[in-house]
């Protein structure tokens, strides 16, 4: 029985050292071969390519020629020995070695499909593959979520791992009434309480007497030391989030091979999108071996926005001698006096802020400022007619001020002889040149009296006051000017008016009347550039093609059409385009718009039209997949090398 139970373990013993050799060989073989997965195009979406290209295939085909000759074009060959046309089949390669690939851009994403080829011979049962595609975009470095190949054996083991931690959870206690010892403390009711209803400090004491407070803490350090637990029990945790895919292999006999398709947004200027794979074998996560990183896969990506035409449109302008502008000040004047005080509250700021103007104004090489208007407002406090004198006088003393400013500006310039004193943002001065004198410079001053309608647009955005009592305002308003204030005092919100609203009806405004220096007709009609559309054009070839389309639509022209092209939008295409002028650049996008329509004699006429006349587009037609269908399907490509066109 002995010499039996010996051979049996012996028997295990080599069969375990054989399995543990088997698998250290093929890594030793992996190594020494630096062997890794690699990139490919995609073979199920070339697959997919030639099916449409067969779907749909006509025998022949008719368009006409410059001349109006039709021209047939069937599927067939020109044999070298008899001269005739034969038919032909086209045989699928087995193998794809290309190392990019072009792909067109649509409704501002690209599709970067390629296919991860995992050899045999970096598979085992007991191993984990984790595979890391990164994307090189222009600049930046994109790492996509991982492929992760994982051998039975070691998914068993992970398993493993995870049905012992699952019954260590289970045996720790979390239910406290668990702990308690029952039946003494049943005995101690029993014997001390004569009330079984009351529960008091006696009892609660004697409950914490009978609790198992050595089980409690032995299961509360088993619940506080769970994460070490499971770090002991599962090695290797399974991956569930940042993977693309997680497969678990039955057989590793055989050469795995997985699409991988991510979807990318476009940018600007984006002509070019490269793959790299690297990747790692693990058993029982400890890394055995890191794959050389693969040599890139390059995806040529293009857009209709490529296709944009540099139009360069001009909007007529009409050019008014005489201009006009306009601005406002609040001016702090004290109750009942017009004196202008630049110390008071901010009359400093603001003062220093109009004569800025006034002076750049001034200096100006293409305005020269006839007259200025200065018009002052009152809050309604006082009678009318004392308000409309204290504002004349007010307008009068701003209009004097600034009036000074511009005499000690023009006085400054002429004792410089060609120099001028300018004010800078916090109001000094510096000096510069000046130019040709101006003449004399006309201040009006108006008086405007209450400023009922700027209370009256207060009063409805004041937040402060209900509905009832603007609706109170507006009854207000009815009455004649001379009675309002009066019944405005009788109001319960009227202190809220006087202390928030009625400093900012006391301002003064200013009125500047402008004529371009050097002009003689009072309108001059010219043309500019369009900006609007300059603007448009910009987002088109950014491929914003919806902010593009809002700008471009009132102008119906190709680039309009190439937006709605671009978002699909094909019967509004369509239409623009049959209003335009039968360039090359609008045949080739006619023949898109049939292509997408099915109506592949129309497509193929355009497109020979269009490549007729420009022979690049023959090239363009192979980055547009509704083009390309069209070339493979009838064949294009030959008649471009036999210079047909």
């Amino acid at each position: 029985m002995r010499a039996k139970t010996g051979t049996i373990g012996i028997m295990l013993l080599i069969l375990a050292l054989a399995w543990a050799c088997g698998g250290s060989a093929k890594l030793r073989q992996v190594r020494r071969q630096e062997m890794q997965a690699s990139l490919g195009l995609s073979r199920g979406e070339l697959e997919e390519e030639r099916r449409i290209v067969r779907t749909g295939t006509r025998d022949t085909i008719i368009y006409r020629d410059p001349e109006g000759r039709e021209v047939i074009l069937m599927k067939a060959v020109l044999d070298e020995d008899t001269g005739e046309m034969v038919a032909h089949e086209v045989i699928d390669a087995a193998v794809i070695t290309a190392r990019f690939r072009n792909i067109a851009e649509r409704l501002g994403t690209v599709d970067i499909r390629f296919d991860i080829h995992v050899p045999a011979a970096m598979q085992d049962s007991r191993w984990q593959l984790r595979l890391s595609p990164r994307l090189y975009v222009q600049a930046d470095t994109l790492t996509l979520p991982e492929v992760i190949v994982t051998g039975a054996d070691y998914r068993k083991e992970q398993l493993r791992g995870y049905r012992m931690y699952e019954r260590y959870l289970r045996s720790i206690i979390t239910d406290s009434t668990r702990f308690v010892d029952w039946r003494n403390l049943r005995i101690w009711i029993e014997r001390n309480l004569t009330d079984k209803e009351s529960f008091g400090p006696d009892e609660q004491a004697a409950l914490l007497h009978y609790t198992r407070k050595m089980l409690k803490r032995y299961h509360r350090r088993k619940w506080e030391e769970r994460d070490k637990v499971f770090s002991q029990y599962v090695h290797s945790p399974i991956i569930t989030e940042g993977v693309r895919l997680d497969t678990v292999l039955e057989s590793t006999d055989e050469d795995l091979q997985y699409e991988y398709v991510q979807t990318l947004r476009t940018r600007p200027r984006l002509k070019k999108v490269e793959v790299v794979l690297s990747g790692a074998i693990y058993e029982d996560d400890v890394k055995l071996y890191t794959m050389p990183d693969t040599p890139p896969l390059a995806f040529y990506i293009s857009s209709l926005s490529d296709l944009a035409s540099p139009i360069e449109r001009y909007v007529k302008k009409v050019v008014e001698r005489r201009v006009t502008g306009h601005t406002s000040c609040e001016l702090a004047f004290r109750s009942g006096r017009w004196e202008l005080d630049e110390d008071l509250s901010g009359n400093r700021s603001e003062m220093a802020r109009i004569r800025k103007q006034i002076l750049e104004l001034e200096g100006s090489e293409t305005f020269l400022t006839d007259s200025i208007v200065i018009e002052a407002f009152a809050s309604p406090e006082g009678s009318l007619q004392a308000n409309a004198l204290l504002t004349k006088r007010r307008a009068a003393s701003v209009a004097g001020h600034f009036r000074e400013v511009v005499s000690h500006y023009r006085d400054s310039a002429a004792r410089s002889s060609g120099f001028r004193v300018s004010v800078r943002e916090d109001g000094s001065e510096a000096i510069g040149p000046a130019p040709a004198a101006a003449p004399a410079l006309r201040f009006l001053s108006r008086s405007r009296g209450e400023n009922w309608t700027l209370l009256e647009r207060l009063v409805e955005a004041d937040t402060c006051l209900t509905p009832a009592q603007k609706t109170a305002f507006q009854a207000v308003m009815a009455l004649p000017a001379g009675k309002r204030e009066k019944a405005l005092k009788e109001q319960p919100y009227y202190p809220h008016l006087r202390q928030n609203l009625y400093p900012r009806l006391r301002r003064v405004t200013f009125d500047f009347y402008l004529s371009r220096r050097g002009m003689v007709k009072d309108t001059v009609h010219t043309t500019e550039p369009d900006t609007v559309y300059r603007r448009g054009l910009e987002l088109l070839r950014e491929r914003d093609y919806t902010a593009a389309l809002e700008i471009l639509r009132p102008y119906r022209d190709l680039n309009t059409a190439l937006a709605c092209l671009a978002l699909e939008l094909n019967a509004s295409a369509l239409n623009i385009l049959r209003e335009q002028p039968r360039t090359p650049q609008v045949n080739y996008l006619m023949a898109l718009l049939h292509a997408r329509r099915q109506e592949d004699a129309l497509a193929v006429q355009c497109f020979m039209d269009a490549c007729r006349e420009e022979r690049s587009l023959f090239f363009r037609g192979n980055l547009d997949p509704e083009i390309h269908v069209l070339v493979e399907r009838y064949g294009l490509d030959r008649d471009n090398e036999n210079e047909s066109f």
